[in-house]
């Protein structure tokens, strides 16, 4: 996944980077406070790098659990658990409605 840069969606995501594509992911919501901290305190920087020596953008994050395909999919353990508190919008339709919202010319490829 991309919570971890030693993952297959890292290495795909940082390819498609160095194809000069435009990078949004979605990150599994238990793992999103401690990648965005990471990220944010620079520890992926190395990780980040492309061949011609820029930095990888990651233009948005998205909390995604891609296990619920709709709300009512959503178990109550996991809607009150600490882990998912304060975040809404992460299951596969509610992420694929922001991601349109987002970006209305669409996008060109999604991986997972």
């Amino acid at each position: 996944g991309m919570a971890d840069p030693n993952g297959y969606g890292w290495a795909i995501t940082k390819s498609l980077a160095e194809a000069g594509a435009t990078i949004v992911v979605g990150v599994w919501p238990p793992a999103l406070k401690i990648f965005e901290t990471n990220l944010r305190r620079g520890k992926f920087d190395e990780d980040m790098m492309l061949a011609d020596g820029s930095k990888m953008i990651i233009e948005k994050i998205y909390p995604q659990d891609a296990v619920y395909d709709t709300p009512d999919d959503v178990p109550e353990e996991i809607k009150t658990n600490k882990r998912y508190a304060g975040l809404d919008g992460y299951t596969i339709s509610e992420v694929a409605a922001k991601v349109a919202s987002d970006y209305p010319q669409g996008i060109d490829v999604l991986v997972h």
